[in-house]
């Protein structure tokens, strides 16, 4: 088969898997969201370490995306500031609960952490630390990846946990150990990643069942227009106005 066929198979099969076989903890996700925003808080987004940063991005300032997102944006860990730096980085304790801190997340609220493997150091510490200070913690990684690495590599935490267990509602992401899915004889490593369309493809499916949720619960959606189209800049004053001073990187 093409390669790129093949790709596109094996991705629509990703995508498929997610919506048949993790609907439920979508739904479950969008349940603990929709109140909470209603209530006037945020939702807050953490990608913990290299391309799982994007996660934030991905929903932050959106056309079309809800405007009550605060991703947490760590020039540490962000490929930016230095691709191989944020390996480090993402392995040392103690900068979670700094940035956990920094950004006011507390009792009551709500988070998305996401990250591919969902065992480095960042990952784990922010989800303890979050659940210990009563925040709703809902993990999007990918189980098959975390499970076939071993404990003690030096890309976990020192727990060996894996964000999966500690989340309150996890979503399986399907990507498998390495992320990378082609192969192409006369090169030793498979290429064309997965995880990055596929925790896409969950972030706005939990976006897509909030909304749904705040329809029904009868609260303003707060959701951000185009500001490539007419009428864009008009319609996104009122969020700026109210979420100025409250979303950091507005």
């Amino acid at each position: 088969m093409d390669n790129l066929k093949n790709y596109a198979e094996i991705s629509t099969g990703v995508i498929n898997r997610i919506l048949e076989e993790e609907a439920q903890q979508i739904d479950q996700a969008a349940e603990a969201i929709a109140p909470r925003i209603a209530e006037d808080r945020l939702l807050y987004v953490f990608g913990p370490g290299g391309h799982s940063t994007m996660a934030g991005e991905e929903l932050f300032y959106r056309a079309g995306g809800l405007a009550a997102v605060s991703p947490i944006l760590d020039a540490g860990v962000s490929l930016q500031s230095g691709a191989w730096k944020t390996t480090f980085i993402e392995r040392v304790e103690g900068n979670s609960r700094g940035l956990i801190t920094y950004y006011g997340i507390g009792e009551g609220d709500v988070i998305i952490i996401n990250n591919a493997a969902g065992v480095n150091s960042m990952t784990i510490e922010a989800a303890e630390v979050c659940r210990s200070r009563g925040v709703f913690v809902i993990g999007v990684c990918a189980k098959e990846f975390a499970d076939n690495i071993p404990h003690g590599h030096p890309a976990r935490h020192n727990s060996n946990k894996n964000l999966y267990e500690l989340a309150d509602v996890a979503i399986d992401i399907k990507a498998p150990l390495g992320d990378a899915v082609i192969e192409i004889e006369g090169v030793d490593q498979k290429i064309a990643p997965v995880s990055t369309m596929a925790i896409s493809f969950t972030l706005h499916s939990i976006v897509i069942r909030t909304i749904e949720k705040l329809v029904k619960l009868g609260a303003t959606v707060p959701v951000w227009r185009s500001a490539n189209i007419p009428g864009g800049d008009e319609a996104n004053k009122k969020y700026l106005d109210k979420y100025m001073g409250r979303v950091r990187h507005l």
